[in-house]
């Protein structure tokens, strides 16, 4: 699944437009710091579960503790795996060197 996808499936029980807007700026911001090199997946990952617990906390109160994270982490994965894809051309560059140029 494309990262646009899997974040309008996380966004898709909040109904405030500016909350969805927040939640989805805030991980292609993770996004770009992981392209651009400034954060390790590491905390690419971590960041990304606090923001991914913190929606499915509003907006499935019924998981259990263990459900909740189980779910967080799935969906951390999948994220992970999406914005990898995404921005491999511009990680292989970055580290060779060469300038990244989005494709216009």
């Amino acid at each position: 699944m494309s990262l646009q996808a899997l974040i309008l499936s996380l966004l898709e029980d909040i109904p405030d437009a500016a909350a969805r807007t927040d939640i989805a700026t805030s991980i292609f911001y993770l996004r770009d710091l992981y392209v651009n090199g400034q954060i390790k997946e590491a905390d690419l990952r971590n960041d990304l579960a606090e923001v991914v617990s913190t929606v499915l906390s509003l907006t499935h109160p019924e998981l259990l503790p263990e459900e909740l994270k189980a779910k967080t982490k799935e969906l951390v994965d999948q994220l992970v795996r999406a914005i990898k894809a995404e921005t491999i051309r511009a990680r292989l560059m970055r580290r060779r060197g060469l300038p990244f140029r989005p494709p216009v």
